[in-house]
C-alpha cells in the first residue's frame, strides 16, 4: 500500500534534476503515463565492484534511514561529471502496466506491474530489456541489458513477445547531483556490486536486497581485512 501511495503521490511533486544526467545512454522520448485512480495503485567474488559505474548495482546499507531508498537496489544507467542515474530494481507495486499506459499496444493481456523507479519524474515511464541483440532506441547498460524510455520501443519488445523476465518498467528514476553520489558512497549509505541480469528478472523483488546486503558486507569485510601499504 505505501508503494502505491508513493506512485501516486509522485505526480504531485515536481523534482528538478541537472540537464544531462539521462544523456549518457539513456535516449530522448520519455513515456507519458495517465495518472491511476487513487485506488489502483573481478576479484575472488565475480560481482565485485570497488567504484560507481553504469551498469553497477548500489545496495542501500542498513544505516541508510531515507525511506525512499531504505533496503533498496539501484541499477545506475548512467554515471559521470554530470551527476548519476539509476532506478530501484525491488519495488514493485500494484499497478498493472496497462493501467498507466492504456493507449500501448500489446499491455492489454499482460499481468505486468510497474515499479516505482525512484523519487525523480515519477510522471515518466522507463524500462529495463532483456535481448541478444540491441533493441532500437536504446542504450547498453551491461551485457544483456539494455535501457531506453522511448514508446515505439516499448511496443517493438511487446510484439516481438518478451515475457516478465525480459522487461521491466519504472515510474521514476533516481537521480544525483555532480559528486552527490560519492559522498554518500564514501559515507557509507551504499555498497556497490556489479549488476547481474537475474536479480532484476529473474529473482522475487524481495529476496534481492536481503542476498546483495550480505554480498556487499562480505566484500566490506574481505577489503577492511586487507592491510594497507605501509603494512607490507
Amino acid at each position: 500500500m505505501f508503494l502505491g501511495v508513493v506512485v501516486i503521490a509522485l505526480w504531485l511533486v515536481a523534482v528538478l534534476v541537472p540537464a544531462g544526467l539521462l544523456q549518457a545512454g539513456a535516449p530522448d522520448g520519455l513515456l507519458p503515463v495517465r495518472k491511476p485512480a487513487a485506488s489502483v495503485l573481478p576479484g575472488p567474488d565475480p560481482f565485485t565492484a570497488s567504484l560507481p559505474a553504469r551498469g553497477n548495482f548500489l545496495v542501500a546499507s542498513r544505516r541508510l534511514v531515507d525511506p525512499r531508498f531504505q533496503e533498496t537496489v539501484v541499477l545506475l544507467i548512467s554515471y559521470g561529471a554530470d551527476g548519476a542515474t539509476g532506478v530501484i530494481i525491488n519495488r514493485p507495486t500494484e499497478v498493472r502496466l496497462v493501467d498507466l499506459l492504456p493507449s500501448v499496444q500489446g499491455l492489454k493481456d499482460r499481468a505486468d506491474v510497474v515499479y516505482y523507479g525512484g523519487p525523480v519524474e515519477g510522471h515518466r515511464m522507463l524500462m529495463l530489456i532483456r535481448s541478444r541483440e540491441k533493441p532500437e532506441e536504446s542504450g547498453r547498460v551491461f551485457e544483456d541489458v539494455y535501457f531506453s524510455s522511448n514508446k515505439n520501443t516499448l511496443e517493438s519488445v511487446l510484439n516481438a513477445r518478451k515475457t516478465a523476465k525480459q522487461l521491466r518498467l519504472y515510474a521514476g528514476y533516481a537521480g544525483w547531483m555532480p559528486r552527490q553520489l560519492d559522498g554518500e558512497v564514501s559515507r557509507g549509505d551504499w555498497f556497490i556490486v556489479r549488476a547481474d541480469a537475474r536479480s532484476i528478472f529473474e529473482k522475487e523483488p524481495s529476496e534481492v536486497w536481503p542476498e546483495l546486503i550480505r554480498r556487499g558486507a562480505e566484500i566490506q569485510v574481505r577489503d577492511d581485512n586487507k592491510p594497507d601499504f605501509a603494512e607490507r
